[in-house]
């Protein structure tokens, strides 16, 4: 009766901890089934990479092996301390000093091994963001061939601000304009793509659903950078918003829109017939030194 106790606590305390884990990537799994079968991503062809693409692929995966290897060696060890004590009890004696002994020599050799592993994927993580960072930082300076200092356009990435990021911030002759995406997956209804979204009523009129606070989001946006700007420059900056919706094509139902609505596609053509007003050269430098400040910020790696 003992022993049928111990083994049914051993067996529940185990269950316990792994059925949680089972039933969460179980559930994930359907989930992500099931979005799968009635929505499709947005985008229409393939990315290009950007620089430094492998050694992050790289990264995230040896990531996910060093996460596995944390928790491969403690579980093991359990693992094995859960047997030797249900064995004692199946025998009903006390474990020998000479088993006590090579056990303890196994999970001590077991711990080294699993210390010793995972030192060396930390490591190897970190020499790997030294070279992610050292290819963006050439990357960066690559950009500058085409985008040279004399050159009136400076685009920057994801900006920081109290409690949120801007995804792109784009400074040019027309103005300093705030440019927010948008990624909705496409639905899928009686075996077709839906690919249109209607903006009318100052809302995004999607196949399935409507929506108004993207728009709000870029609204609010553009005031939290203009009253940035205006203060860091002490002259008033024009800025005005974007919002692009990637893979989608725009049915604009009403004349004036504020923020300006484009797809990914449409936005080289259409972004330099925007306007939010007008910047001279030196103007446009002066704001890009204030954003850098801003977004120079990545530490360096080493």
């Amino acid at each position: 009766m003992e022993f049928s106790s111990l083994a049914v606590s051993v067996l529940a305390t185990t269950g316990l901890f792994l059925c949680p884990i089972f039933l969460s990537v179980g559930i994930i799994l359907l989930i992500r089934k099931r979005l799968r079968s009635h929505r499709v991503s947005p985008l229409t062809a393939d990315l290009l990479r950007p620089a430094g693409h492998t050694l992050q692929q790289q990264i995230q995966d040896l990531q996910i092996d060093l996460f596995s290897q944390m928790l491969f060696t403690p579980l093991t060890m359990m693992m094995i301390g859960f047997y030797l004590l249900l064995q004692s009890y199946i025998d009903k004696r006390a474990m020998s000093t000479t088993v006590m002994l090579i056990s303890g020599v196994v999970m001590l050799g077991l711990f080294i091994y699993g210390t010793t592993k995972t030192y060396k994927m930390a490591n190897k993580v970190q020499h790997l963001k030294l070279g992610y960072s050292c290819e963006l930082a050439v990357g960066q300076e690559l950009d500058q061939i085409v985008r040279p200092q004399q050159h009136p356009y400076r685009v920057y990435h994801d900006i920081p601000f109290d409690g949120f990021n801007i995804d792109h911030l784009i400074i040019c002759p027309n103005g300093v304009f705030v440019i927010e995406t948008k990624g909705r997956s496409k639905p899928i209804n009686n075996g077709e793509k839906q690919f249109k979204v209607r903006v009318e009523n100052d809302a995004l009129h999607f196949p399935n659903h409507v929506e108004k606070a993207p728009l709000e989001q870029v609204r609010r946006n553009v005031t939290t950078v203009r009253n940035w700007l205006n203060s860091a420059t002490g002259t008033e900056v024009p800025v005005g918003g974007v919002l692009v919706l990637p893979g989608w094509f725009v049915d604009l139902r009403q004349k004036i829109t504020f923020p300006y609505i484009v797809s990914a596609a449409a936005l080289p053509k259409q972004l330099p017939q925007f306007r939010a007003g007008s910047l001279e050269l030196a103007q446009i430098q002066a704001i890009a030194h204030q954003v850098e400040q801003k977004v120079r910020d990545v530490a360096k790696a080493g």
